[in-house]
């Protein structure tokens, strides 16, 4: 009688082993374990290729600010001082103050002039005065050669305004393509082009 009953002992014992066994080793081949197995690559390849991009102010400028500002202010003292002028005016002093603001060559030296022959006549004996103002609207191009600084140049659209005194007050309005340069440690204009004339030879009350 025991003996029978260690029998059925035995092989219960033997049975419940089977059957964890056999669970067990569903467990591992079920779809579930195969779809977490298969995500960790997954995840892995969305990190990888998720990597920012470099923000654009990383960007180095092609020219610092602080030196587009003093190119912008020595465009300004041109563009003023070639509207600027009295009938009274020295013609070698103005001419020196501003042929000293251009960076020398024949071109510039050129278009750097007080009004001349029936124009400054007319000017003295009417009396006449000469106010500019300039207005630096949009840098168009800008040049930064890698080499000791040479080269490096901004070139910006400018619109002035002149306003003369003579019997009347008359005004024109023109818009200059403006070329300044770094030459020798300094910015300097080097070239000026017509852009545009508008309002020219407006009438305004005196």
């Amino acid at each position: 009688m025991e003996r029978r009953r260690a029998i059925i002992i035995a092989a219960a014992l033997i049975a419940l082993a089977a059957f964890v066994g056999l669970a067990v080793t569903l467990s591992r081949s079920s779809p579930e374990g195969e779809k977490k197995d298969t995500a960790a690559p997954t995840q892995t390849d969305t990190s990888e290729s998720s990597t920012p991009a470099p923000p654009l102010d990383s960007v180095p400028a092609v020219i610092e600010p602080q030196e587009l500002a003093d190119a912008h202010k020595v465009m300004h003292e041109y563009l003023t001082a070639l509207g600027t002028y009295t009938y009274r005016t020295n013609a070698d002093e103005w001419t020196a103050k501003a042929r000293g603001l251009t960076d020398g060559s024949q071109a510039i030296l050129d278009q750097t002039n007080l009004p001349t022959g029936q124009a400054w006549a007319e000017c003295e004996w009417t009396k006449c005065s000469s106010t500019a103002t300039a207005d630096l609207k949009r840098d168009t191009v800008l040049s930064n050669a890698p080499v000791d600084g040479a080269g490096r140049s901004v070139t910006t659209l400018a619109s002035t305004t002149v306003r003369l005194h003579q019997e009347k007050q008359t005004s024109q309005s023109t818009e200059f393509q403006v070329t300044a340069t770094y030459t020798s440690g300094e910015w300097k204009v080097s070239g000026l082009q017509l852009a545009d004339v508008g309002d020219a030879g407006i009438t305004e009350s005196s």
